[in-house]
Formats: structure tokens, sequence, C-alpha cells
């Protein structure tokens, strides 16, 4: 190989040549892998959270359709979940019932589902 085409290449070819050095990718791959794991971890975290609400939403849904009811729930209408003194459960248009213990207040949805409107 002639001297000219030497000096172009991008690497020593003489021993007397500066040294290969490689980047420390030990430093860029901990710092990623950190990175990933907080990505991941909130992410499991997110979608717990999501999973608990679904849950609290689906016992919810359970208490209101095993509750007795005289009447046809209208949709975006307010009504209230009470205890009877024999543990059964009681579905009401009243608010502030005192004759049996007050459960939560729930709006029927479109969906056929009860929403929680007790805390807003």
């Amino acid at each position: 190989m002639t001297s000219l085409k030497k000096a172009l290449l991008p690497y020593g070819t003489t021993s007397s040549s500066p040294s290969i050095v490689l980047p420390d990718t030990a430093l860029f791959l901990s710092e990623r892998g950190s990175l990933t794991k907080n990505y991941f971890e909130n992410a499991v975290e997110l979608l717990n959270r999501e999973y608990d609400a679904i849950r609290r939403l689906a016992e919810l849904n359970e208490l209101a359709y095993s509750a007795s009811y005289n009447f046809v729930p209208r949709v975006g209408q307010h009504y209230h979940l009470y205890r009877k003194t024999d543990g059964t459960y009681l579905l009401s248009m009243i608010e502030n019932w005192t004759a049996h213990e007050f459960v939560v207040s729930l709006e029927y949805t479109a969906d056929s589902v009860w929403k929680d409107i007790s805390q807003l």
C-alpha cells in the first residue's frame, strides 16, 4: 500500500500510530438502563392504578345491580344507594334518607354503568 493511501485510512497502520480508543459504553448503558427501568416501573404503576379504578367501578356496579329498586333508571339521573338493616341494598331517588344507612350516590350512564358521584 502506498503511503498516500495509508494517510487516508481512518485508523493507524503502524505501531507508533495513536491507539484506537473505544467510547465508554458501560456508562451509557447504565444511564439508559436506569431510565428505561424507571419508565417501565411508572407504566406498571399507572396500569395498576387503572386496574384498581376499574375493579372498584365493577364492585360498585355489582352492588347497584344487586340492589332492589322499583323504577327504570334514566341516563344522567342521580340515585342513592342505601344499606337496609337486614344487610340488603336499596337504590333510591330520595337524597338524605335517614331510614337507611347511606352508602354512595350514583349516576346512571348511557353505557349502563353506575358511576360514583359522591366525590364530585
